[in-house]
């Protein structure tokens, strides 16, 4: 991480999963420790101004020389999980790297984006000014990893097709 902008980002504590989802299967994919400098984002929020939400995360996820080389339309969703709350506006990016970086290293980048965007905890599926969850890692999307904090590809993606949707957009 950088030493500037970072001063009070904590990273989500062990009890809230990145992203819903079944637990963690203890397996972890032969290809844990490969870098890449690929990574596929959802971005959403449903609080606040949303589309301000979603430009100020998309800003913040360009630190540290990483780039957006692709994104898809922003599209208003109904909140999955806990749906008494206000829609959500999603989007998907394709986030590059200067240099190729192991899955943890992306998700502390995302987290941290997420944080300096205005996340603070709350419960699972709750409302949320800044969500990043990635979605899928490598070039073509392939990569695989699992721990305790990241499942790559998304364990819910199945289950949103909109996000499917937006990744065709790439």
């Amino acid at each position: 991480m950088s030493a500037g902008g970072n001063a009070g980002f904590r990273p989500h504590s062990s009890g809230e999963r990145r992203h819903g989802g079944a637990p963690p299967t203890g397996r972890v994919s032969a290809q844990k420790e490969t870098p890449t400098d690929i990574a596929w984002v959802a971005l959403g929020a449903n609080l606040g101004n949303r589309s301000r939400q979603l430009a100020l995360l998309r800003d913040l996820l360009q630190r540290d020389g990483v780039r957006i080389d692709a994104e898809s339309q922003e599209r208003l969703t109904r909140a999955v999980g806990v749906t008494n709350q206000p829609d959500f506006l999603n989007q998907v990016v394709r986030l590059r790297s200067p240099e190729p970086w192991p899955p943890r290293r992306w998700l502390q980048h995302t987290q941290r984006a997420e944080y300096d965007a205005g996340r603070r905890p709350t419960y699972r599926w709750g409302p949320r000014r800044a969500d990043a969850d990635i979605l899928l890692l490598g070039e073509d999307g392939s990569m695989r990893y699992s721990d305790a904090d990241l499942t790559v590809p998304h364990p819910s993606l199945p289950d949103r097709p909109f996000f499917g949707e937006m990744l065709a957009e790439l």
